[in-house]
């Protein structure tokens, strides 16, 4: 998938509205939990999405700049914060996107 073809080529981010027990979780269940470089979890930020706090923090912790960030997203709101924070974004739930 995306994620394992950019690990250590791209600075990798997981912006969540989720809890850290259960990302960390998820991540390792995948099996993708030490390819991200940072991962901002609704605890982490003041604001939740649709605001783009997360993606404004993931961004800082990579230290990327905002605009030069792609956004892979499954909701609208996470969408929508992460337009709002400057970054482009592809809508996963597209077909094509879903593997």
């Amino acid at each position: 998938g995306v994620v394992r073809a950019y690990a250590g080529r791209k600075p990798l981010a997981v912006a969540s509205s989720a809890w850290r027990t259960l990302v960390d979780a998820t991540l390792a269940e995948l099996g993708i939990a030490d390819l991200f470089d940072a991962i901002v979890t609704v605890e982490d930020i003041q604001h939740a999405k649709p605001a783009p706090d997360s993606y404004l923090l993931a961004a800082h912790r990579l230290g990327v700049d905002p605009a030069r960030c792609l956004a892979f997203e499954d909701s609208d709101q996470g969408l929508a914060a992460a337009k709002a924070a400057g970054m482009e974004t592809i809508d996963v739930r597209l077909d094509g996107w879903r593997d």
